[in-house]
Order: C-alpha cells, then structure tokens, then sequence
C-alpha cells in the first residue's frame, strides 16, 4: 500500500512540473531551414541515442545490483542501498563518453565564443547548488550516524543503541563509508559529464539547436544526479528513522509503550524526511528520463523563406 501511495504521488508531481514547465520546454525545440535538415536530423538522432544508452546502461547497473542484493543476503542491503547512485554514475560516463555525430565537418571553420563555456552555464544556478548542499548534507549525516552507531557482535557498525535497546539495520559505519565514497563518486562523475556538454566544440551552423541540445543535456545530468543522490539518500533517511525509533521505544506490559525522548521524535522526523526525500529523487529521475527521449529539432522551414528572409534584411 505505502508503495501505491508512492507511485500516485510520483506520477501525481511529475505531471505537475510538466504541466507548468510546458512553455520552458517548448522553447527548447527548434527549427532549421530545409536544406540543412538531413544533417541536423542526424546529430539530433546521435543526442538522442547517446542519452538512451547512458539510461539502459543505468538500468542494467540497477538490474545486477538487486540480483547480487538477493543472492547475498549477508550483506543487509547494501548494494540495493549503492543502486541508485552506482547506476547514476555508470549512466553519466556512457553519456559523457559516447560520442555523437558532428553536424559540420572538421575541416570547416569553426566559431568561438567571446564568453567561456563553464560546467554551470547551460542552467539556472540553483540547479547546481541544490544538489551541492544535498551532498554536503549526505556526508555529514553519514559521519554523525556512524559516530551515533554502536558496535554489534562482528563489529560492522549497523546498528544504533538507546538505553537497553539495540536496533537495526543503521547506517551507521558499515553503509556510511560507502556511501560517502559514492557520493564523492557521484559529484565526479557530474562534473565530467558537464565538462563535457560544455567543453563540446560548437558547430558554425545551426546555434540554436546546438544551444538546446546543451540545455537538455544539462537538464538530464543534472536531474539524473540529483534523482539518484535524493533516491538512495532518502533511502538512508528511512532506514535510520525506521531503526531510531524501534530502539527508543519500549514496550511495556499491558500493550503501553515508553518512547526515549528526543529520540523517538527524531526518528519520526526521519522518517517523513525520508519520504519526502525519496519522492524528489523519484520525480527527478523520471524528469531526466522524458527530457532525455525529448526531441530538440522540430520542424524545417523551405529554404526558399530563409532565402528571402536574408535577402530582405540585406536590403533593408
């Protein structure tokens, strides 16, 4: 039932966003004149699968890592806890490697820019800067839980003791040094993949298309790694909550419970930050998917209205 409600709510924000960004989206659709259009179909064509194969290459990651979470229980869930991230910085090197098709030919000029092209400068800055404080935020949470940890017969560090309680599993050392391990990983990985949208030699023709073709590619690095840094650390959210609070309560005789305070309310929070957490990664994730197999190239125009068009402006 929880996982139904989750789905609702996904689908539920995601077709919000859509519905208010439709006129941002719409922008990012262009149009060339007709005589160019078999060469701009074409380096469409590569944009596209080039982000189709750095998304199926995520999801074959996702694939092996919950048939490895199954065939090794002793492991309590780690690799499904890594999925999410591991799968995102599989996905972000194909699409940062795979190369697509020129629209121009190396031997013709090409144009520079008088402005430098930075990793930050095909979207808006607090697109970059959420993400950066949500790592911040999951490295440090990840040092006070393992800090909070308490050692358990085999000394892993997963699990949390309050009072005479134990609990978990915990991300305490044992989840919490990989996951700051991946979340460096992560941050590497995004900044290669907008070095490389960034860093792309920009073709003589076709501006606009090159521009929205930059844009969307940003638009998807950064909603994919945002998605997967929100999915596995609300993941880690709820963990931490679910076993902060079974620890802080005890139940006494008579069915009443006894709750160590703050304890107890901490894991409430947790809990419901976890939720909301989760959900963004999961909106997130699906905005990376559909502007990934969004199309930038809309319809031509006859090359005889281009023609007359600069013609005109020479006169004028």
């Amino acid at each position: 039932m929880l996982f139904l409600i989750y789905f609702l709510l996904l689908f539920l924000v995601v077709g919000i966003v859509r519905v208010s960004s439709r006129k941002r989206l719409a922008d990012l659709v262009v149009t060339v004149p007709e005589i160019n259009a078999v060469t701009a179909r074409r380096f469409a064509r590569s944009i596209m699968l080039r982000n189709i194969g750095g998304l199926a290459a995520g999801g074959v990651v996702l694939w092996a890592l919950d048939r490895i979470n199954q065939a090794q229980p002793s492991w309590y869930g780690l690799p499904l806890m890594l999925a999410p991230g591991v799968a995102a910085v599989i996905g972000l090197l194909v699409f940062a490697l795979s190369p697509t098709r020129i629209v121009t030919d190396r031997s013709r000029r090409r144009s520079a820019d008088l402005v430098p092209r930075r990793v930050w400068t095909y979207g808006p800055a607090w697109g970059f800067l959420l993400p950066l404080c949500a790592a911040v935020a999951v490295v440090v949470f990840a040092v006070i839980a393992g800090l909070a940890a308490s050692t358990p017969p085999d000394g892993a560090f997963r699990s949390i003791t309050i009072g005479s309680r134990t609990a978990g599993p915990y991300p305490g050392w044992y989840y919490g040094v990989p996951l700051i391990g991946l979340t460096v990983l992560l941050a590497a990985a995004t900044l290669f993949a907008l070095g490389r949208i960034a860093s792309a030699a920009r073709p003589e023709h076709f501006d606009e298309l090159d521009r929205a073709v930059r844009v969307l590619a940003t638009r998807v690095v950064m909603q994919l790694s945002s998605g997967a840094l929100f999915l596995y650390s609300g993941g880690v959210l709820l963990v931490a909550g679910w076993a902060t609070r079974n620890a802080a309560i005890t139940f006494l005789p008579g069915g009443t419970t006894s709750a160590v305070q703050p304890a107890a309310a901490f894991g409430l929070i947790e809990l419901g930050t976890g939720l909301i957490v989760a959900l963004l990664g999961g909106v997130l994730v699906i905005l990376s998917i559909l502007d990934a197999t969004r199309q930038p190239l809309g319809r031509v125009y006859p090359a005889r209205a281009s023609t007359t068009s600069a013609a005109s402006t020479q006169q004028s």
